[in-house]
Parts: structure tokens; sequence; C-alpha cells
């Protein structure tokens, strides 16, 4: 027996007989309906390595899409425990860096190179929106801002330029959204870019113009594993569908249809049905809760049988704890003011979780109910970090590595080269000409790296520490191309310099963090060998957002939440307007946005393992408002 399989074998053995049941499914379709905390990540990861074990020769390989890249980077690494060399048979992934995977591989075929450019900023973006505009000469009499996210929209439904003016409901508003995107669109093409929400958009053209392509993936991953399908967007399916032809049927997905929280993405009922329809799966429940105490199992199906649109006979959550050791502890706290609930909420932390920060979590519906909270935890002496998206690197040091990348991947970039040298002239004390760097390129076909970093080289201005950085650029990007060893001298530089940086950019730290992080993600993701492309099209896809340090009370919203599990929640704001929102109550109690938000509450109370603690106020922002209906509906509020 070999290391892998005995490995394998323990991780089998430590697998109720339902989740053994469901890791052990062969070929043929299969949708595993999977409650909160009921053990799907280390049944997929049990799936995944016994194919893998039991094919050792087998030359076909496995793809496993997920929802975000912490869920896939954390199934790889569990993988790759069991079995250490399989990387070379596994894609795992999300649905966009597969999708950028296609366009790498054989992007070609419509016009994209191999390193291609990718957009994720909402400030690039409109930049590159600015200039099509005005390449095309085109000027619709639409704010700039209200563009994008309409050409976002068309392209989650994986509407062409040419497709779209019939989707608007205004003839002169559907003209002028298909000229603006059909400019966009070849703006970018030209460019050898793409932003991050035409990815999946572009893949799948790319499968259907070019059918032999989707066959060759199809042949080559002979199993797909889909992990939260749940939240698939109808752009996202047909990818799906482009990719599994009408004869392949090895699709494993695990969802759950009472944590549908993403349909303004999307996300929809449907997705199931329409699974369920183009492939016949067998399906399976896997309904045991391991996660939380049997109080907020109760409370979890109280609250979610309100719910209509839910898969036919679902079954309730049973309650999967046998350590009666642990307190069962749910308490419902009101007070007169948002105020006074921060407060309130911040001082009961203090008092019973100030040495276990870790283990604690504050969810809210909005942004605005976390900053309140966290003020409150300040004033507490609690240090608390609201997590968020971020697209770009906050600090000058690292948006400058970043750019210094960016250019020597495409040497002939002027928008890369303008980031760039703007950046140097500020982080190195330069006052080098642009033009004149620009204009002095062609002597070295135009390549704007080499000569700048020529003329960087030549300046009196030049600091020591900062002529060690251009004498690395020109060493190991501009010369030859070294990548990794570039930036293990620049990171190291900035550790030297790490007193200064941090006196002169306050979020160098939580760059830095963030860019440590991320390194090692990239790699592990990519593999060692992975090229500068490949490195810089990860980078842009993942969020900047620094790793929550030790002692650091997390603040989440409720999507921002999903995935995670703590010891400890607190959940506030579970008031009418707020938790339901005031657009799901517009929308009526029997509607699907109401039931959204009931699945938002459904997933934030199950993110709890001891206790859970629930609490609203009377006013919110000087307005009267009532408790939330849910808080009735799972039994801990009277309605008298």
């Amino acid at each position: 027996m070999t290391e892998a399989e005995k490995r394998l074998g323990d991780l089998l053995a430590s697998l109720t007989p339902v989740q053994r049941h469901a890791a052990g499914w062969g070929d043929g379709a299969f949708l595993l309906l999977a409650g909160p905390g009921s053990g799907k990540t280390r049944v997929l990861t049990a799936r995944i390595s016994k194919l893998l074990v039991e094919s050792p020769q087998s030359r076909w390989r496995i793809l496993a899409l997920t929802f975000t890249n912490r869920a896939a980077d954390e199934m790889r690494s569990r993988i790759l425990e069991i079995i250490p060399d399989a990387e070379d048979r596994l894609f795992i992934g999300t649905f966009h860096s597969f999708a950028c995977e296609v366009l790498r591989q054989s992007g070609s075929l419509i016009g994209l190179k191999t390193d291609f450019k990718i957009y994720s900023s909402m400030s690039d973006r409109l930049l590159m929106l600015n200039r099509a505009l005005s390449v095309a000469d085109v000027n619709p009499e639409i704010p700039r801002e209200k563009i994008l996210p309409m050409l976002d929209r068309l392209r989650d439904l994986l509407v062409s330029p040419d497709e779209s003016e019939r989707f608007f409901s205004s003839e002169l508003q559907g003209i002028a959204i298909s000229q603006a995107y059909k400019a966009y669109d070849d703006f970018l093409t030209t460019e050898n870019a793409v932003d991050f929400p035409a990815l999946i958009y572009k893949a799948h053209a790319l499968f259907k113009v070019f059918p032999t392509v989707a066959r060759k993936y199809s042949s080559n991953y002979k199993y797909l594993c889909l992990d939260e399908f749940q939240d698939a967007n109808e752009g996202q399916y047909k990818l799906l569908r482009a990719f599994a032809s009408t004869d392949y049927k090895n699709v494993f997905a695990v969802a759950d249809d009472d944590q549908i929280i993403y349909q303004w993405n999307g996300a929809s009922h449907q997705r199931l049905e329409q699974f369920q329809s183009d492939f016949d799966p067998e399906r399976f429940q896997m309904p045991t809760n391991f996660r939380c105490p049997a109080s907020v199992v109760q409370l979890a199906n109280n609250l979610v049988t309100h719910n209509r649109l839910r898969a036919p006979g679902k079954s309730p959550l049973e309650v999967g704890r046998t350590d009666t050791a642990v307190a069962e502890e749910v308490r419902v706290l009101s007070f007169a003011t948002d105020t006074d609930e921060a407060r309130e909420i911040a001082r009961d932390i203090a008092s019973r979780h100030r040495a276990h920060l870790g283990s604690v979590a504050l969810i809210a519906r909005t942004k605005a109910l976390l900053e309140k909270a966290r003020e409150a935890l300040h004033d507490e002496g609690i240090p608390a970090q609201i997590a968020q998206r971020r697209d770009s690197f906050a600090s000058l040091p690292y948006a400058w590595l970043q750019g210094a990348l960016n250019l020597a991947n495409r040497r002939s970039d002027q928008r890369a080269f303008q980031v760039f040298a703007e950046a140097s002239n500020k982080l190195l004390s330069l006052d080098i000409d642009l033009d004149s760097a620009s204009a002095q390129a062609s002597a070295t076909h135009g390549d704007l790296l080499r000569s700048w970093a020529t003329e960087a080289a030549q300046s009196t201005q030049l600091t020591l520490p900062g002529r060690a950085i251009v004498e690395a650029i020109n060493s190991q990007l501009a010369e030859r191309l070294d990548y990794r060893k570039f930036i293990r001298i620049i990171v190291s530089h900035f550790q030297e310099q790490k007193e200064v940086f941090e006196r002169e950019y306050p979020l160098f730290d939580e760059d830095r963090r963030a860019w440590t992080e991320l390194s090692k993600e990239i790699a592990s993701s990519s593999g060692a060998g992975a090229g500068l492309d490949s490195f810089l099209q990860e980078l842009e896809m993942r969020s900047k957002e620094p790793p929550l340090m030790n002692g650091v009370l997390p603040l989440l919203t409720i999507h921002g939440s999903k995935g995670n599990e703590f010891d400890h929640v607190y959940i506030v704001g579970l008031a009418e307007d707020i938790l339901p929102s005031f657009q799901s109550k517009n929308k009526g109690n029997a509607s699907p946005e109401m039931e959204e938000e009931r699945r938002n509450c459904f997933v934030a109370i199950t993110r709890c393992m001891k206790s859970l603690t629930l609490s609203y106020a009377g006013r919110y922002r000087g307005y009267a408002k009532s408790p939330s209906r849910f808080l009735t509906e799972m039994e801990v509020v009277s309605t008298s």
C-alpha cells in the first residue's frame, strides 16, 4: 500500500457513512444537497483524492471549480497533503480562473495573446472605457460610471455587442449602449486586454465558435466537480454546458438551495433545475450539521421553512454534534438605538472574548453597521478589521512593484509605462520626463522599460537604495527576465525600509501582508514554474485584502461570512428595513427578494460553533424600526 493510499484510507475512515457514500460516487452525474456544516469540503477532497489514487497510470485530469480563491486554495492544499504529486492531474480554481486558463491556452483564436492584461479595478476600467469611446468617436449621453454596470450585466448573460441593443426597452439607450459596448470590446482586444467581467464571456465565446477547443478540454478533464453550485449565474452555467457536451456526464455538483444569496449576481433556483434537466443526476442529501449547537440548528430549521422556493423533498437540518459539554447559548439582545447596540455589543465582546478574538466574528447586513461596530470596538480597545475585497494595492511601494512587473511583461504598453514611470518618480524621488523616455524607446525597439532603466541609471537624484532598485530592474527585468528574483530583491529592500515606509504610507504593512499571502497562493495555484504573464493574471484576479492578523476581530458582511465558521458569532441589526432590507420589504413578504433575505439570515446564524448572539435596536439613524420578522420566525422573539 502506498503512502497516498494510506492517507486516503484514513480520510475515508473518518467520514460518516453518508459522507462516504457521496465521496465514493463513480461515473455519472451526481447532485449533492449539502447543508451548512455538513462536511462538503471533506467529501469533495475525498472524492477527488479517491479518483486520483485509484488511477495512478491514467493521464486524464480532474477539473474542480469553486466560487472563491480561498475555497480553491484550501481544497488544493488538502488534496496535495494526501497526494503530493497530484498537481499535474488537477485544475482547482474559480470559474474566472478556469476561463483565464482557457484564454491563456487558446485565446489567440479570438485575438488574444498569451500575455493579455486583465483589468479588474473600476478606475482602470473607466479609463479604458473613456479611451475606447474616444478612439471610436462614440459619445453616449449616459454617465460613464453607469455604462460599465450595464456592460457587466450583458456579459453575465453572454450577450454580444451585436445582440445587446434589443435588451433595452428604450431604443435610444439600446443603440447608445450597443455602440459603447462594441467600442469597449474592440479597444480592449486591440490592447490585448480583457476586464475581469469579460473572462467568462470570452471563454464561452471561444468554446461556441471553436467547439473543437471545448471538446479538447472535456476529453482532457474526465471528471468535473462543482463546489457551491447554487451560486452559479447564467453565464457560468452556460460556460459549463459549452465545456460539457451532451454526452459528458461525470459532473459532481455540491449545492444548497437554502444558501442562495447571490441572486443580485444571477444565482437562482433555476440553475439547479437546469442542472437536473440537463444531466439527470443521482440526487443525494447531506443534512447533518456538525458545526452548530442543537439550539442553532433548530433556529435555522424554524427560519428556512418559511421559504417556498426550496428543493422538493428537502430534508431539515439534523444535529450532528455529540459533545454535550459545549454550552449551547443563543442570546437575543435589544437596545434603544443603533449607537447603544454598537457600544454594548462591543463591551460584551470585550468582557467575554478579549483573550480569543480570532474565534469570534461580528456579522451585519450592511457595511455601515460594521463601521459603527468598529468604532465602538476601538473605544473598548478591541482591534477589528472589516473584511472587504481590494482590487488594487493601497500603498505606493506595492503599487509600484506591480507596475514594474506589468511593464516588464508588456514592454511597449504606453499605459503600463505611464503608471510605472509616475510611481517611480514618486517612490525614487526622480524627475524623469515620460515623453523623453518614451521617445528614446525607439532606440530599443519600443522597449519602454529598458529606455526608462537607462535614463534612471544616469540620474544624479538617485539615493543609494534607489540605485539598488534601478540596478535590480536592469539586471532582472530589462536585460533578462527573472521576475521571481526581482521580487525577492525588492521585497527585501522594502523590508529594510519598513520603518520609513510605514511612516510615509499608512497601508504599507497591510499591503506587505497581502503580497506575502498572494505570492504563496499564486505559487500554489499556478505552480513554481509559472511565467510572468500567468503570475500577473492571477494577481489581478485576486483580492489585495490583507489576511487577518492574530488577535484582530473580523467584521463581516453576510456574503463575506459565507464559507467561514467561528466559535462565537454576533449578528447585529436584526431589524425591519435592515435584515430584511427595505428593498425586499417593498417587494412583498412572499417575494423572491424576501426569501433571499431569509437565506441571508440562515447563512449568518449557521456560522457559529458554540454561541450565537442576535441583536436589534428600536432606532437606526434616528428612525424607528421593528424587530426583524426573522426573529419571530426563528421563535426567539414573541409576536405579542
